[in-house]
């Protein structure tokens, strides 16, 4: 539990260095985010990852057209227990919500001040969206 919260506040700060977008475009859910683009949720992306076993990278997208904090952390595990598991744990954080999995992927949202219809349209686009 202390792994998955020191991941996502490693995350968060990670939000504001560099990453290569030719990097970038071989992630898995580079194509979902091509989708959100598409819905008209434009943000910034950025991809790390963390010191956990369990997670293979980790992709924040800022939504960018909003001056509130809104934050969508997309998780890829290993495998489907793993992010079943660490999903589990995140839907713990009070700070998040939204949270849901994909297959492999768990997503958890961070809106603030709270947006629930926004949260939730996200989320309805990520558990219908089939990943490669």
């Amino acid at each position: 539990m202390k792994r998955l919260a020191i991941t996502i506040v490693v995350s968060i700060v990670a939000l504001f260095g560099c990453s290569s977008e030719d990097t970038q475009s071989s992630f898995v859910i580079s194509g979902f985010i091509d989708h959100l683009r598409d819905q008209g949720v434009d943000g910034t992306l950025d991809i790390t990852v963390p010191d956990n076993e369990d997670i293979e990278y980790i992709a924040n997208y800022v939504i960018s057209k909003y001056t509130s904090t809104r934050i969508i952390s997309f998780f890829k595990c290993t495998n489907t227990e793993r992010a079943e598991l660490n999903l589990r744990e995140a839907m713990k954080n009070p700070k998040m919500s939204g949270q849901a999995r994909n297959g492999p992927i768990f997503m958890a949202a961070t809106f603030y001040p709270p947006d629930d219809e926004a949260v939730n349209k996200i989320k309805e686009l990520f558990v219908n969206y089939e990943f490669n």
